[in-house]
This record gives structure tokens, C-alpha cells and sequence, in this order.
């Protein structure tokens, strides 16, 4: 019985530890110096807010949309309100969408089975020993995704405060866009207001 509970243990370990590996890590920053308590309304910085990273080859344009409604839903949710012109509004918004592929190497010493020097310093035939410089490599290719969102100040027509989602993006993020695109926007107003 005891096994069984250590087991399911380790198990349920192992699945939160890849649910926190599946979620986007946001940074942030702002001006230190700028006073983000009267805020209460909020516009798109043009017709089209969404500039897209120069490392993206082809861009979905069925993008824009949802992030912009995911972004309007999770600022109303905030408490703030959506105007239709910039000129009326505290503060205005534009995002950065990008990707990159990238390619992680592990090398590491290869377990080998024959004579030789064993694990716990017994020579003999059969055991595992670290082999002579022998090593084994693998390649895994994965592409990150990344969501920035920057915050002007209308009033002095400046960038007051910048946040940026990233996260390994995998087949099950491709396949939910919708979920997607509301985990980055989560992990990013998260920040806002900075406290």
C-alpha cells in the first residue's frame, strides 16, 4: 500500500510539474515614475495595434481579433472601460506577436552494459559502467511563441509600462488558439496596473 501511495505521489508530481512547464512566464516593466491610479479608460493605438516580429514568416491574420478581444476582456474585467478613439482615452494599446525556433542539445555521459568498472566500484562482467568517453546527444527542436503588450500614456504621448508572455509553444497550443492566446494575455495583465 505504501508503494502504491509513494507511486501516486510521484505521479501527480510529474503532471503538476508539466502543467507548470505548459504555462506562459510574463516579465515586466513600466516607468517607476509615473502614475498609473487614474487610468480608467482604454483605446487601440490605431485601426490595427498588432505589429508582428520580423522572425515570423507567415502571421494568421484570425489573430488580431482574438487577441484584441482577449486583451478588451481582460482589462474590462480590471475594471476599465473601452473607448473607441484614442484622443478620448487614459491610455492606449499596441502588441508585438512573434516566434522563434530554436533547438536545445543535451549531452550526457552514456550508460553502457560490459567488463569493465561498474557503478559502485566492483569490476565485473554484465554491470552498468560509464563508458570511455562515450556520450549520448539529443536534439529537440520547438518553437517559443511570444505576445508583448505596450501600454502609451495618451496625455504625453509616451510608453509608460511593457510586458511580454513567452512559453514553448506545443501541439495542443496550435490546436486551442482561443485558450492560448488567453493564458499569454492572463500572464500579461497580470502586471497591470504595476503595484
Amino acid at each position: 500500500m505504501t508503494i502504491r501511495i509513494g507511486l501516486l505521489g510521484a505521479v501527480l508530481a510529474c503532471a503538476v510539474l508539466a502543467g507548470c512547464a505548459s504555462t506562459f512566464e510574463a516579465t515586466h516593466d513600466h516607468d517607476a515614475g509615473h502614475d498609473f491610479s487614474n487610468y480608467q479608460t482604454f483605446a487601440w493605438i490605431s485601426k490595427n495595434p498588432m505589429k508582428v516580429s520580423t522572425s515570423v514568416a507567415t502571421v494568421n491574420p484570425l489573430l488580431e481579433p482574438r487577441i484584441i478581444s482577449a486583451l478588451e476582456n481582460a482589462l474590462v474585467a480590471k475594471g476599465y472601460r473601452w473607448v473607441a478613439e484614442a484622443k478620448s482615452a487614459d491610455f492606449a494599446i499596441s502588441f508585438t506577436i512573434g516566434s522563434r525556433e530554436e533547438i536545445k542539445v543535451d549531452s550526457y555521459p552514456s550508460m553502457s552494459a560490459g567488463y569493465g568498472m561498474g557503478r559502485h566500484g566492483h569490476w565485473g562482467w554484465g554491470g552498468a559502467y560509464y563508458g570511455y568517453g562515450a556520450t549520448e546527444t539529443t536534439v529537440r527542436q520547438y518553437t517559443k511563441g511570444m505576445l508583448a503588450v505596450d501600454i502609451f500614456d495618451v496625455k504625453e504621448r509616451r510608453p509608460v509600462w511593457h510586458s511580454v508572455a513567452t512559453k514553448t509553444i506545443n501541439e495542443s497550443d496550435r490546436e486551442n488558439l482561443d485558450g492560448t492566446i488567453k493564458a499569454a494575455v492572463d500572464a500579461i495583465v497580470a502586471g497591470f496596473p504595476p503595484s
